[in-house]
This record gives C-alpha cells, structure tokens and sequence, in this order.
C-alpha cells in the first residue's frame, strides 16, 4: 500500500532521506532507503570527491560519478524510488539535472535557489521534481511562477525547518531562540498556499518536512 503515491510509482514509507554532500548521501545509503519503501536520494555535491581525475576535472567527474552512483543505487533498490538532490547554486546545474535524467532518476529535488527553470529541464520524461522552500513565501513564488510559466505544480514540496541542516540561516538575534522557534504557523500558511493549487490541478502535493527531526515520536 503506497502512503505517497505519485501514479506510476510510490513511496510505501513516507520518508524522504536528506540529500547530504560531499560522500554521505551516495548510492549505498539511498539504494538501502529506497530498498526498504522511502525515497532514497543522492547528493550531487561533490559527489566524485573520491575519484581518480576530480583534482584535475571537478565537474567532468561529478557528473560521471552521477551516473555511476544512481545506477548502483537502483540496483541495490529493486524497484524502490531514487533521487538526486541538486542545489540551483551548483556551476553547470544544467549539466547536472541532465546527467541525472540520463542516468534515469525517479526524482529530482532541488534548493539552495529556487529552480524556476526545472519544469523545462525535465519536460518530456517521467523524472519528478521537487524545490525545497523554507518560508510560505518563496513556496507561493515557485508554485505561481510554474503555474504561469509551465503549467504544473511540483509533485512534491520540501519545506526545510529552521533546524534543517540546509536551512539558509538566520539574523544574529535570531540565533539566540533557535531552539524555541515555533515553525508551526510558516508551516500552516505554506499548506494553504498549497491547498488552493491542490484544487486547481485536482491533485495531491505531497508537504514533507525537514530538520530537528531525530526520532521516531
């Protein structure tokens, strides 16, 4: 029984694994995640650290490494959903988000900017996207800019908490109540905000949450 379903695939955990860079989230650990029912995802960042030519040719090996990743990924899957984490603010993001889509992804989620242009990148295959937001505000930029420009909502939207370890940061005052910020009301406005698309494409736009997220309860 899927829990998200997104038509010809789903997720049978409602789990979305965090997409970290530079080693972590590579094809063991999202192939293991998306193995068990959640979506397994691989970080872009500096994924072909480890390889051989990166000193010499940083962004030809990444994107080797994309390919190289994903595909043992879905190997180790077995039919379980995996995606790559992509930050707008990559050099090339282009090259990246194509060298996913040839390496056959499921899913391409996207932050660190708002991708305005992913809709375009992915037309004409069944690659999902999803931006990650952290404020109701750029999620009514990204799902109105879409709707005007493409005519689509994400199929699914990442809303980064305040204690998300991508969150693009705080004031120094702001600092100071970290640990007490209620994130409940950016939260509700961002799910309205959502609602009213919902209803206009007859559809579902799945919300998961991330950050400060440490244990079951």
């Amino acid at each position: 029984m899927r829990q998200i379903d997104f038509g010809d695939k789903g997720l049978t955990i409602p789990i979305v694994q965090g997409g970290m860079g530079v080693g972590i989230s590579r094809c063991q650990l999202a192939g293991a995640v998306a193995k068990e029912g959640g979506l397994g995802v691989i970080s872009t960042a500096q994924i072909g650290f480890d390889e051989a030519e990166f000193h010499k040719n940083p962004i030809e090996t990444n994107l080797s490494a994309i390919k190289k990743h994903v595909h043992t990924a879905r190997e180790i899957a077995r039919g379980g959903m995996v995606g790559v984490n992509i930050m707008v603010a990559t050099r090339q993001y282009k090259d990246y988000v194509k060298a996913s889509i040839d390496a056959g992804v499921d899913f391409i989620i996207s932050g660190a900017g708002l991708p305005v242009s992913l809709p375009e990148m992915v037309e004409g295959t069944k690659v999902k996207i999803a931006p990650i937001v952290s404020k109701s505000k750029g999620a009514q930029v990204m799902l109105r800019l879409w709707d005007k420009k493409y005519h689509r909502v994400p199929d699914l939207l990442i809303v980064e908490g305040p204690l998300a370890g991508g969150h693009l940061g705080f004031k120094e005052e702001e600092l100071e109540a970290i640990e007490t910020l209620n994130y409940t009301e950016e939260i509700i406005q961002i799910q309205q905000i959502v609602e009213e698309y919902e209803k206009r494409y007859q559809r579902k736009i799945p919300i998961v949450l991330g950050g400060g997220i440490y244990t079951r309860e």
